[in-house]
């Protein structure tokens, strides 16, 4: 038997300026995450997905799928 799938939308934003990225999920509510790179928050963003899932006593795994956000910078 497979274990269960659950979609999850990130969003991943990037900041020249500051030189960081960080990640939200319209899905998963709580999940935030950043890096100093993309890598690096999709990561994090994986670890923290497993955690809320485990917290919320969700079974079955996150199938991400990470997608660009736009923000206005000042």
């Amino acid at each position: 038997m497979s274990a269960v799938q659950h979609a999850i939308r990130v969003n991943i934003f990037h900041s020249a300026k500051s030189a960081s990225y960080w990640a939200n999920s319209p899905d998963l509510h709580g999940l935030a995450a950043s890096g100093k790179s993309r890598a690096e928050v999709e990561q994090e963003a994986r670890y923290a997905a497993e955690a809320l899932f485990e917290i919320h006593g969700i079974e079955g795994d996150p199938e991400i799928s990470f997608q660009d956000a736009q923000f206005e910078e000042e």
